[in-house]
């Protein structure tokens, strides 16, 4: 009886706002990178290790859109197709299942439809105790909604920091912001497009007033 090969596909979404905007090509740092992909490979490897299989090859995906997998996405997971065992199963957490957050059918797209398992979104114990999915979802929307309530703090620091550049042209102003550690509400580096974008929005929040 030959033995069960899988190949452990994961994935995340970035957080701008967080600082959480790229994750290593290498499995194992992204594990560290990423709790949510930490713990879709930890429950992975013992799903494998239970049914006695080998886990192939590994991918960690950093998926940017939520309605589509973006094409960077596509062909990593094109690669691995054409590299996997004939017989392999491809193998990842549906997070679906449960309240059906994190929905991502269709980074499956590209998977053979006859090699693939989805598990359950189980609570495992990780780093030292329980590690539940779903309730980590939900705290980083709880912290999605705290930061949301932030804006108006947040312009009115850019705006008190663009007062020692007042005139200045738009590139130099964006640079004495980043020279500053301050970046943009959803955490990006500021540009001379995004600081004219910024000025045009508080203007219009400040005649509305």
């Amino acid at each position: 009886m030959s033995i069960q090969q899988f190949i452990g596909v994961y994935w995340t979404r970035p957080v701008p706002w967080a600082g959480f905007t790229a994750l290593s090509r290498d499995v194992e740092t992204a594990a560290m990178q990423s709790r949510t992909i930490r713990y879709q490979r930890e429950a992975v490897m013992r799903y494998v290790k239970d049914v006695s299989g080998v886990l192939e090859c590994e991918v960690a995906l950093l998926e940017l859109a939520p309605d589509r997998a973006t094409p960077e996405s596509a062909s990593e997971l094109r690669k691995i197709v054409v590299k996997a065992s004939a017989r392999a199963t491809f193998i990842s957490i549906a997070f679906t299942e449960t309240r059906g957050w994190r929905p991502h059918p269709f980074i499956r797209e590209g998977l053979p439809v006859d090699r693939t398992l989805a598990l359950p979104p189980d609570p495992i114990m990780l780093d030292g105790k329980i590690f539940d999915p779903i309730q980590h979802f939900q705290n980083w929307r709880e912290h999605e909604k705290l930061h949301s309530g932030t804006k108006e703090l947040h312009r009115a620091t850019i705006l008190a920091a663009l007062q020692e550049v007042n005139g200045r042209s738009f590139p130099t102003q964006a640079g004495a912001l980043n020279a500053a550690g301050l970046r943009t509400f959803s955490g990006k580096v500021w540009t001379a497009d995004n600081l004219r974008k910024f000025w045009i929005v508080s203007r219009c929040s400040y005649d509305l007033k």
